[in-house]
């Protein structure tokens, strides 16, 4: 009996179309660059949703309900991350893990990080440039207070997944330059559970 001819992956779909296309259909070639485009609407639709609720409401509601929508996915999503990847989190190395596989990750060029480990517990990471910042600084430099200082602390902790890890900001805009960097973070695996509220001292 003649072998199967393995099914050749499409590198694009300029072809006719597929009612029964899946995933598996697509090259990894493909399926990275469709990756760019989700990104692309996975953080252009939260600006979009909050700039709707702004002009609806006002931005202090806009500003609360971003923060609560980011704290639940981080709460409800980035768990199945950690599920089948087979991530322990066990450490902050762990859950360092978690921050590379969502859409809005460390690992490609939208928060591309530098880090420093002090041990599996105490980890220290720099953001040199950050897409958010820079569409901020841009076109509403208003959006910085609130999302650097009051929304990421607690956004990042739920990203970890891991409740006993504490987030502290080292360094946060505004910027000096453009060569300045964006951001600098520190995490440390505590003994109680380090989820709360926060808010920065004011200037």
């Amino acid at each position: 009996m003649a072998e199967e001819t393995p099914k050749k992956e499409m590198n694009d779909y300029s072809g006719p179309y597929n009612p029964d296309l899946t995933f598996n259909d697509l090259s990894k070639d493909f399926i990275l660059r469709l990756m760019q485009v989700w990104q692309y609407a996975w953080l252009h639709m939260t600006e979009a949703w909050y700039d709707a609720v702004k002009e609806r409401v006002d931005k202090e509601t806009a500003d609360i309900c971003e923060t609560a929508a980011w704290c639940r996915i981080g709460e409800r999503v980035n768990p199945r991350f950690a599920k089948v990847a087979n991530i322990e989190l066990k450490d902050v190395l762990d859950s360092m893990k978690c921050l590379q596989l969502p859409l809005d990750n460390t690992t490609g060029g939208l928060f591309p990080i530098q880090l420093e480990i002090i041990n599996p517990n105490h980890v220290i990471w720099t953001i040199p440039q950050c897409r958010s910042l820079q569409f901020f600084e841009a076109k509403c430099p208003e959006r910085i207070q609130y999302v650097c200082y009051e929304n990421e602390k607690r956004v990042i902790e739920r990203y970890m997944v891991n409740r006993k890890i504490k987030v502290t900001p080292l360094k946060l805009p505004p910027r000096k330059g453009p060569n300045d960097i964006a951001c600098k973070w520190e995490a440390k695996m505590m003994d109680t559970d380090q989820w709360s509220d926060y808010k920065m001292p004011p200037k």
